[in-house]
């Protein structure tokens, strides 16, 4: 009697699990991209030296450290101005990114360009193209920060959240500096931009007209 017992409980939890196999299978998925995609390996690069930069904290929240005003004379702004624009366009050089920026620490500069601008609230749902890891977003009133996420559904709702990599940001930190992941919520979101995707365009362009001279 429990040896038929242990085999009628084996089989449910067999049943159990290939259903839920079957649901995972059935809910669509973003697809990554693919390992061979050159910009995608941009965008990674780009990611990996940000994230590199999570060591740094303010000492008094004031903007303070010598990193940050690093970031800041790259930008060619004061020493001690907000950074979180200069902090991504500081990472972004560094990584051999090259964005026609007319000023990189400002966060509209970022949006200014509406080509580049795939996401916008005022349109709900409406994508011009599908947001990908390094892609910038505007927060609130006047912040910005890279998506960390490899991509984001189309189907996100406000209350989702999304992993950012944040300069200049607190969080639930006590300290003001760089993380990663910074969570946030899509309703929080302004703007999407992508400056990857124009830069590799470019850059192919370029590097097919040096071939042939």
């Amino acid at each position: 009697m429990a040896e038929s017992t242990n085999k009628c409980v084996v089989a449910f939890g067999f049943i159990l699990a290939c259903g839920a196999f079957a649901f995972s299978q059935s809910v669509k998925q973003p697809k990554p991209p693919r390992n061979d995609d050159l910009e995608e390996r941009w965008r990674q690069v780009w990611f990996d030296s940000a994230k590199a930069e999570t060591w740094v904290r303010e000492k008094t929240n004031r903007n303070d450290h010598p990193r940050i005003k690093e970031y800041n004379r790259f930008a060619k702004v004061p020493l001690n101005s907000p950074y979180c624009a200069s902090g991504l366009y500081f990472t972004a050089k560094k990584a051999g990114l090259d964005f026609d920026l007319k000023n990189p620490a400002a966060v509209r500069s970022w949006f200014s360009d509406k080509s580049k601008v795939i996401y916008d609230h005022r349109q709900p749902g409406r994508f011009q193209a599908t947001p990908r890891r390094m892609d910038v977003v505007w927060l609130f009133q006047s912040h910005i920060e890279a998506i960390a996420d490899q991509t984001i559904p189309r189907d996100i709702e406000d209350d989702d959240m999304i992993n950012t990599v944040a300069f200049n940001s607190r969080g639930n930190n006590v300290k003001e500096g760089v993380y990663h992941p910074m969570r946030r919520k899509w309703r929080d979101v302004k703007l999407v931009a992508n400056h990857v995707t124009p830069f590799v365009k470019k850059k192919e362009k370029t590097e097919v007209k040096t071939s042939l001279k």
